[in-house]
């Protein structure tokens, strides 16, 4: 059977055509496409406009607020900054509500890691707010006028999303943190997905029971290193010691040692995602529980003052702090 290969590749395409008159006539005269000279002259009658309005205002924001973007169906105009962005308010507001954000953590880390949004927002937020607000006028700096106290809910609103965010930011470096420290990863030798997962569980049941998640191996003296593990330590530097402009490092409390109510909820959130690992053999995007971490933290807390009391103990945690 003959095989017309020209055939075949006319059924899977098109059959081929002689080119039209008009681009033959280009050829010729040089000329381009009445398409190209549409496209041209739409574009200098673009910037005729562009230069007649410039002119005439001044600027060209006028036709720029016309324009729509490539994908968008709404004009640039069409776009309104919510008072709930930083973007909303001038430069010296955002800076101070920078500021703020760092003291909202501050409070998260040292009082109360989880509150609710009606006690936050009228009551921390709002303080450490107006606080604010009365140190940049003592310092002499003149804030943008028209933003407060028009927009003050909407300020405390922002500052109050952050310190939701600051607590996921927590949870999020600690995920990453935990498996490697606390060797939940299992050996190349297990294949089957079963045993593995199988494998994470029983190593995360082992560090959970009788607190072993919270110390480190025994010193020269065969006697317990008291949150020394290494997971604490890497967790604290990394939440509360990065080089953000919200580092709590900023803050006489954190200069000279990690403050013992942060180390609590840190070792309170580990607590948490191997407890997840316990139960699932993996890590799971789970939000954290407020109550679980207070009650976790409380039982911690408890824990650091035995130790902190000894003398033996309570000295070497001091140290390591």
């Amino acid at each position: 059977m003959d095989y017309d290969v020209n055939a075949r590749h006319q059924s899977r395409n098109r059959r081929p055509c002689p080119p039209l008159p008009t681009y033959l006539e280009d050829t010729v005269s040089g000329e381009k496409h009445p398409s190209k000279k549409l496209r041209s002259n739409v574009v200098s009658q673009v910037q005729g406009r562009l230069h007649s309005e410039e002119d005439c205002s001044g600027n060209s924001t006028s036709l720029v607020s016309e324009c729509r973007g490539k994908y968008s169906r709404t004009t640039k105009a069409d776009v309104v900054v919510q008072p709930t962005t930083l973007a909303f308010f001038g430069l010296l507001w955002c800076k101070l509500l920078g500021e703020a954000k760092a003291r909202m953590q501050l409070y998260v880390v040292m009082e109360v890691p989880f509150l609710r949004r009606e006690m936050a927002i009228d009551g921390v937020c709002m303080e450490i707010l107006v606080e604010m607000v009365i140190k940049y006028e003592d310092d002499g700096l003149e804030l943008e006028a028209g933003f407060y106290p028009e927009h003050k809910r909407s300020m405390v609103t922002i500052l109050f999303n952050d310190m939701q965010t600051f607590r996921s930011e927590i949870k999020k470096v600690t995920v990453h943190i935990v498996p490697f420290e606390y060797g939940l990863y299992p050996p190349e030798t297990i294949d089957d997905n079963a045993k593995r997962i199988d494998f994470v569980k029983k190593k995360a049941t082992q560090q959970l029971e009788s607190a072993q998640y919270l110390c480190r191996d025994l010193d020269s003296l065969g006697r317990t290193s008291n949150f020394a593990h290494s997971a604490l330590k890497k967790t604290c530097l990394a939440i509360y010691y990065c080089t953000s402009s919200k580092s709590l490092r900023q803050f006489a409390e954190f200069q000279e040692s990690v403050p013992v109510k942060a180390l609590a909820l840190v070792a309170a959130i580990i607590r948490s995602i191997l407890t997840t690992f316990k139960k699932h053999g993996v890590a799971k995007n789970e939000t954290l529980c407020g109550d679980e971490i207070e009650e976790a933290c409380n039982n911690i807390m408890r824990l650091i003052d035995q130790v902190w009391y000894d003398d033996y103990y309570g000295s070497k945690l001091n140290k390591m702090l």
